[in-house]
């Protein structure tokens, strides 16, 4: 059916009107259904008559004692039955999903926590079976509306305006490589030594990429450039540990790696300064109706992350940085 066909005014606004006969019919009288309708009995009148006006047909026989419904006020009564039963289980399927999360949920996640918050759907899946994940990896901005996104998280030192943001945790970077490589090209004392070096430019098209760094030295910015690039954190990861080169990884992800001295930190001195880095922020849209399955969703993403934060390190680089040095 054409939306254009039930969406004239006079339709919209007969609605009520309806209702209330529908209701009439039920009770067989004007006083029973006012009382069901929490009007009065002259007011359930009016709508009645209003809705016969509207349709140019009688539906109800009227007398001081009786009401009784007509054969084409039958017809119309069991269309606007129908109505009355689409409201009810409209309703049923709001005390449904507050009962119950479900439905498909998106989440946009930016690359460099896409394996972090992989590592987490398996146990929501769990715990939530009537709820599906859509794990999105998005870089950056993202519109909740036009990309139908429920739940976001972005790196950013100021969340935006307008949504519910929730502080999770610091993100930076190391610059790190392995054994086999540092065995065979040298370990590089500074920053402006990348030069000579072949590094993995992470998230970027180009094979081309500045690098900036922080210390007690002051600051430095080095262009860096090697023979492989990818956008994908995993694939940095991987090359790195194949000795490709010099690679500057998210620290969550390179942990394990430096921890059991597969990978090496190359300047312990210098803190890397990057765009991909900052604080981390759960964003969702803002709202006194928020839906059960982003509730359940933000609280379970909130609370694992800083769990796990806090059990294995993953709060912050110097945190993570120490434990590795020592």
């Amino acid at each position: 059916m054409d939306y254009q066909c039930y969406l004239a005014k006079i339709h919209v606004d007969m609605l009520p009107c309806m209702a209330a006969f529908a209701v009439v019919v039920e009770t067989g009288s004007f006083v029973d259904a006012s009382a069901r309708l929490g009007l009065t009995a002259s007011a359930v009148s009016k709508q009645v008559s209003k809705l016969e006006n509207a349709l140019s047909i009688r539906l109800l026989e009227r007398s001081t004692r009786q009401l009784k419904v007509n054969a084409e006020g039958a017809q119309v009564y069991s269309h606007c039955k129908e109505l009355l039963e689409s409201s009810a289980n409209i309703f049923r399927f709001k005390e449904r999903f507050l009962e119950s999360p479900q439905g498909l949920i998106r989440v946009a996640v930016p690359r460099s926590l896409y394996v972090i918050c992989h590592q987490l759907v398996p146990e929501f899946l769990e715990r939530y079976p009537s709820v599906n994940v859509q794990l999105i990896s998005n870089e950056g901005e993202f519109d909740f509306i036009a990309e139908g996104i429920d739940v976001g998280i972005r790196v950013t030192d100021s969340p935006p305006l307008g949504l519910v943001a929730r502080k999770l945790f610091p993100v930076d970077f190391v610059v790190c490589a392995s054994n086999s490589y540092l065995e065979k090209h040298g370990r590089p004392v500074h920053p402006s030594a990348l030069t000579e070096h072949s590094c993995i430019p992470f998230s970027e098209v180009s094979e081309k990429q500045n690098w900036k760094f922080t210390s007690a030295q002051g600051v430095g910015e080095v262009s860096v450039s090697g023979r492989y690039v990818s956008d994908s954190p995993e694939a940095v990861l991987n090359a790195t540990l194949s000795g490709l080169g010099i690679s500057c990884l998210p620290v969550r992800l390179a942990a394990e790696a430096i921890t059991t001295n597969v990978l090496v930190e190359v300047f312990p001195e210098w803190k890397y300064v990057g765009t991909l880095q900052g604080m981390a922020w759960i964003l969702h849209q803002p709202g006194r109706h928020v839906s059960q399955k982003v509730k359940v969703m933000v609280d379970y993403l909130v609370g694992e992350l800083r769990r796990t934060g806090g059990v294995d390190g993953w709060i912050t680089q110097a945190t993570l940085l120490e434990r590795i040095r020592n």
